[in-house]
């Protein structure tokens, strides 16, 4: 069904990639599960009502009494890539994954238990994200208001400028007398990072987290957790990378410049990114959220070679109003208890993930029972 053809409506619409659309009109009944034929294969999707699967998915039309949502969790023990038809672009063919012999629970009464016990680790996941989004606009929130639309606490605990806090010209605009006009780096140290070589063994898969840009614009949250790879001590003390503290903000300074997130602890960066740190011993998630109000700026500042690039100028062209001390401590006293309970979400979140997908082939195979 192409994208004219769709008309808005309550049914999702479920591409390889997931849901894509929604439509007036539905052809598999809920709850369903799809996994990706053409494009991004073998992933399945559980859907709660009736939907739409458009011809990039394969999906299930009898579950022949088994539970659906087991069935979901099932799906994603099978590593159904090796089953790929397709050359240039990766196809599932469903003929060649219908013979395939598996052992699974003989009553839905064992298997619902299963998806009941997997089900509670999603909710409990999905229920930490929505927690995050919230917290991380309340945040957002009080940035603007306290500093894009100057409406800060003053001593009074009154909103300053509409409580008539003097405010002086400046060539930003207005200002809250105090408060001065300058570049990020005038608050911040600009760290950068190197690549160790990648021929030498003992460089690598070591204890410390080595961020790249794909790491950044792939993670999840405001956070970033984990990366795709990992150096050594010894990585790092023969190249130019340093070791960056906890709280450091990075921002992508290449090809997909722009991106932004804060360590959750201390990691090595490479040469795709800039790390941001406060000079003083206050102000990371202040600079957090400036850094983000000033993204569309570095964008546009940005140098075109091959690639897009954010270089040591481009930080030091973008002006921003740099606050009176007391203000960035007062609110950094508000939103770093934010911060830090979305940082202790995602820190469960990704133990439950780690706890669910180590049990999940346990539970399928029998080796683990649910006694519910």
């Amino acid at each position: 069904m192409p994208k004219n053809s769709r008309k808005k409506g309550n049914y999702p619409v479920v591409a390889s990639n997931g849901i894509v659309d929604y439509h007036n009109e539905f052809k598999g009944k809920g709850p369903g599960v799809t996994i990706g034929r053409s494009g991004n294969i073998g992933e399945p999707l559980y859907i709660e009502k009736n939907y739409w699967p458009l011809n990039t998915t394969l999906f299930v039309k009898e579950f022949h009494n088994s539970d659906p949502k087991f069935i979901y969790y099932f799906l994603k023990t099978l590593d159904l890539n090796k089953y790929n038809s397709g050359s240039a672009v990766p196809s599932l063919n469903r003929n060649y994954i219908h013979p395939i012999e598996v052992v699974v629970p003989e009553t839905i009464e064992q298997q619902q238990k299963i998806s009941l016990f997997l089900t509670s680790l999603d909710d409990k996941i999905d229920l930490n994200r929505q927690m995050n989004s919230t917290l991380e606009q309340i945040a957002q929130s009080l940035f603007k208001r306290w500093f894009i639309y100057s409406e800060f606490l003053d001593e009074n605990g009154s909103p300053y400028k509409s409580s008539g806090g003097r405010m002086i010209d400046s060539e930003l605009g207005e200002i809250p007398e105090g408060w001065r006009v300058g570049s990020i780096l005038d608050f911040a140290d600009l760290l950068s990072g190197e690549t160790p070589k990648t021929s030498v063994s003992e460089y690598w898969d070591g204890e410390i987290s080595w961020v790249s840009a794909k790491d950044v614009t792939s993670s999840n949250g405001t956070f970033i957790l984990t990366t795709e790879k990992t150096i050594t001590q010894k990585g790092i003390d023969k190249s130019s990378s340093k070791l960056l503290p906890k709280f450091t903000n990075v921002v992508t300074a290449r090809g997909t410049v722009g991106k932004v997130c804060i360590l959750s602890k201390e990691m090595a960066i490479n040469q795709t990114n800039y790390g941001l740190k406060s000079k003083f011993d206050y102000g990371d998630f202040f600079l957090f959220f400036t850094v983000l109000n000033l993204i569309q700026d570095m964008k546009q500042n940005a140098y075109v070679t091959v690639f897009d690039t954010i270089t040591t100028k481009t930080f030091r062209q973008i002006q921003t109003a740099l606050p009176l001390t007391n203000v960035i401590e007062s609110f950094e006293n508000i939103v770093g208890n934010l911060m830090h309970e979305v940082l202790s979400n995602l820190e469960e979140s990704q133990n439950l993930s780690s706890v669910r997908d180590s049990l999940l082939p346990k539970l399928m195979s029998g080796k683990i029972r649910v006694q519910i």
